[in-house]
């Protein structure tokens, strides 16, 4: 009995619901067109110049750290070969004294890529963060500019094409960059 009471009382009740539904959906819908787009945010960071010039400042900046790096490897592996080259007859002393070097220079490379590998990561960070505040800013500034009612990044398992925003917005990084560029 409760259970036949339950559907009486959902009916009408639905059809309430599907009639309120009708008569405002057609009007909320012309209302209301919503614009959507789609953004590529790791695609727009790997192709913004603005991204582009921060690399080659970082490696412009770490390079003489890199060689220097480089010299000191071909410096071990000199020693390492003078030490396996069993042609030299070297006596016990310098062997030692060799194998010391080896050893203390293989330390020395090895701290010294460490902090090559930390300072490069942190400022890879730094420059990195300030491009990927940069993009969000192109996001938000051309979503205004284009009246977009909302733009999603992440997480988006399909995006058609003619939603995908991302080149409109690298196009607007790279006016906006050539513009501080010819100002300068």
């Amino acid at each position: 009995m409760n259970s036949k009471f339950g559907v009486r009382c959902l009916r009408p009740l639905c059809a309430l619901f599907a009639l309120v539904f009708c008569c405002v959906s057609p009007a909320v819908a012309q209302e209301s067109q919503s614009r959507i787009g789609f953004v590529d945010i790791p695609y727009l960071i790997d192709r913004a110049p603005q991204a582009l010039e921060a690399e080659l400042r970082l490696e412009t900046e770490f390079a003489p750290r890199q060689e220097e790096l480089e010299d000191q490897r071909a410096e071990l592996a000199d020693l390492a070969a003078r030490l396996a080259n069993s042609s030299l007859e070297l006596s016990d002393v310098e062997i030692a004294q060799l194998d010391r070097q080896t050893r203390g220079l293989e330390r020395r490379i090895k701290r010294s890529e460490q902090d090559f590998r930390e300072e490069l990561n942190i400022q890879k960070n730094d420059e990195f963060k300030k491009v990927r505040i940069l993009v969000l800013e192109a996001i938000g500034e051309f979503g205004r500019t284009h009246d977009y009612d909302l733009i999603v990044s992440d997480g988006v398992l399909f995006a058609n094409k003619r939603v995908d925003v991302t080149e409109r917005i690298l196009e607007s990084l790279t006016r906006e960059n050539n513009r501080l560029q010819s100002a300068n």
